[in-house]
């Protein structure tokens, strides 16, 4: 699920707001949707198919449904099966090879009418009937469009798949296949999962439609949105000579802006195709279904999204990261969320850098800029202990803070390498397809890499907070007139020492610079450099590649912060000097306005040294004619947002 970078609540937490992110990724579970006090004994048998058979009366908020499962027995002697079905529904009947059931604890245990030794199948059946909605839980709800039409969706993770059909609720066992066979009153479309092979209606007024999944799913990624939705479909072109089906449902309000804005999502496609490899689920579609939360979720092979948007990109981005990262392959245990909600969240980055961000052309600067939109410095562990605690489980820290573990993996061991390892570990025969833990990331990026990961995991999963170093520098100059540098690093934070590659840039006396990466593995560590001309400057870790605080405690040549500098004369004849402080090497502009906040001058530096960008008003419009005696004002919104300075001109 995609969130927004800034929290909101919602009976339970629910996402987080950015600078360009308005949507909210899958955040919304209640505090009364819980897991079953036992849990599904996962060790005794393996769900092989699913067969959902559910008639929906919209208008009258039931269901009459009937759930197929095909095992195969893990142990010899299989006599009961327990699924999860945490549900109001009331079971009505069983069959095939279950001969009876009973209900405790949100189970729901089969006796067989035999014993299954290993290996061995069975099937059984499981039919039951009524309102499967829980107020406050938006596993399976009746709601209403804007325009006040009956509708129904769903949202099933992590634990609401057995609100509405029996199952084996866990990510760790995913079904080969799933037949979703849903009835609604004629006039109702379903948006469903894989591909929609039937259509058929009954002269009664029931429609029936046919979803069929052949890829292997986990049971919160099956989805239903069914009601009088606008349909209409695209295709992508993978290949000169194939195409997927682009398959969309939304409101009937929303119908114009989603035919204009789902058209980019041949380039979503394109960028993640390139990062990733080719969209897992090529053999089906992709698309993408509105629905009454206001978030996104991202079911296999149809992404139920909560509102057409154009500011909304970054959410469409990071649940098409999904299907490779949560639905290709799937956190075989929620205490590994981050292995979905990490890398769907660096999927927007890598978006970023491919398209280009915040007015920036595509490229490393944009991908930089996007990723200082997802900083994390609360407290917390990437590696989630309590998955009960819904508070814990869709935090901040696992979306935010686990797409800085990627970023930060990139500085350590290359992007070439991480780029081949994302496309290693989705493609690895062990588990393509199946459910995966941090272990598997961890072993892929060693083997491609070279590098050890155990401190790098270790620190960044298990640890609450991040690095705070101080660091001191101290340039000495040598009798050949060359220059030495000591310079201490020290890590101040109270948990464990991070061992971190970091990039040191070094400006000179002759306004170039030089970049080194050194390696921190001590709590206080010394450096020497030689340099055969004067360093000036220290900017540590100048592009942002770790999640950290930093502090200089020496003194510095240069001046630092951003913003007005120098006006001088001031008050003055007519010339005005004006230095501006910032770090970009972009020529931004400062404006002159008058008392009335008219503009009547735009000014771009003549000069630059290092950070110190000067500029020179000769006390003219922008027409040439000189302005006159008076108070104006000085503002450069690019750079120093909020910073006004005013100058006297007295002629």
């Amino acid at each position: 699920m995609k969130l927004l970078h800034s929290f909101l609540w919602l009976g339970f937490l629910i996402a987080f707001c950015g600078a360009q992110h308005f949507a909210q990724d899958k955040r919304s579970i209640p505090s009364s949707y819980s897991p079953s006090s036992a849990p599904t004994t996962i060790e005794k048998f393996d769900v092989q198919y699913y067969r959902i058979e559910m008639q929906i009366d919209i208008p009258r908020r039931n269901v009459v449904g009937k759930t197929t499962l095909r095992l195969a027995s893990l142990q010899d002697n299989l006599q009961t099966v327990t699924l999860d079905f945490k549900t109001p529904l009331t079971v009505d009947s069983v069959g095939g090879a279950a001969a009876a059931f009973a209900r405790q604890d949100g189970l729901l245990t089969l006796t067989l009418n035999q014993s299954f030794n290993r290996g061995q199948q069975a099937e059984v059946w499981i039919a039951y009937s009524g309102n499967p909605q829980v107020p406050g839980s938006i596993a399976f709800v009746f709601d209403r469009m804007p325009d006040e039409s009956p509708y129904v969706w769903t949202l099933s993770e992590p634990y609401g798949a057995r609100q509405w059909w029996p199952c084996k609720d866990t990510p760790a066992d995913k079904a080969d296949s799933v037949d979703l066979i849903i009835t609604v009153p004629q006039g109702n479309l379903v948006a469903s999962n894989g591909l929609l092979t039937e259509v058929r209606s009954d002269p009664s007024g029931w429609q029936t439609f046919h979803w069929q999944v052949r890829y292997p799913i986990a049971t919160y990624l099956v989805s239903i949105v069914a009601g009088p939705l606008f349909h209409f479909t695209d295709y992508y072109h993978y290949s000169p000579v194939d195409s997927m089906l682009l398959d969309y449902y939304v409101f009937p309000d929303d119908k114009i802006i989603a035919q204009q804005k789902f058209t980019e999502m041949h380039d979503y496609l394109d960028a993640l195709s390139h990062y990733f490899g080719p969209y897992p689920f090529l053999k089906e579609k992709y698309g993408q279904a509105q629905f009454g939360w206001g978030g996104g979720m991202e079911h296999q092979t149809i992404t139920s999204i909560g509102r057409v948007s154009d500011a909304w990109t970054y959410l469409y981005v990071h649940e098409l990261g999904h299907q490779w990262f949560g639905d290709m392959v799937t956190c075989a245990s929620w205490h590994d969320i981050w292995l979905n909600e990490g890398f769907a969240s660096y999927s927007e980055a890598l978006y970023a850098e491919w398209a280009g961000y915040n007015g920036q052309p595509p490229g490393l600067d944009s991908y930089l800029d996007y990723m200082s939109t997802q900083l994390y410095f609360d407290a917390g562990t990437i590696y989630i202990e309590d998955t009960t605690s819904f508070a814990q489980l869709f935090s901040r820290i696992v979306y935010d803070k686990g797409s800085w573990v990627l970023h930060m993996l990139r500085k350590v061991i290359g992007e070439d390498n991480l780029f081949e390892a994302f496309k290693a570990y989705l493609n690895d025969a062990r588990w393509t397809y199946g459910s995966v833990r941090t272990e598997n990331f961890k072993e892929i990026c060693e083997q491609i890499s070279g590098v050890d990961l155990d401190a790098f995991f270790d620190q960044w999963l298990n640890y609450p907070y991040y690095p705070q170093y101080e660091y001191e520098w101290t340039p000495h100059s040598n009798v050949d007139q060359s220059y030495t540098v000591e310079l201490v690093i020290r890590q101040t934070q109270q948990q464990t020492l991070y061992v971190m590659p970091i990039d040191l840039r070094f400006l000179f006396a002759d306004e170039t610079d030089t970049t080194l990466t050194v390696q921190n593995n001590q709590f206080t560590q010394e450096y020497l450099f030689h340099f055969a001309k004067q360093p000036i400057y220290l900017q540590f870790d100048p592009d942002n590649w770790l999640l950290k605080e930093s502090k200089e405690t020496s003194p510095t040549t240069l001046i630092t912060g951003y913003g007005f500098h120098k006006i001088f004369p001031n008050p003055s004849p007519g010339a005005v000097n004006i230095e501006l402080i910032y770090w970009q090497r972009e020529d931004y502009p400062v404006y002159v306005f008058d008392l009335l906040g008219k503009k009547v001058r735009t000014l771009l530096p003549n000069n630059r040294i290092f950070n110190q960008h000067q500029y020179f008003w000769d006390g003219k419009n922008d027409r040439g004619k000189a302005v006159s005696s008076g108070l104006y004002f000085l503002k450069a919104p690019t750079v120093a947002e909020g910073q006004t300075r005013k100058i006297m001109i007295i002629r």
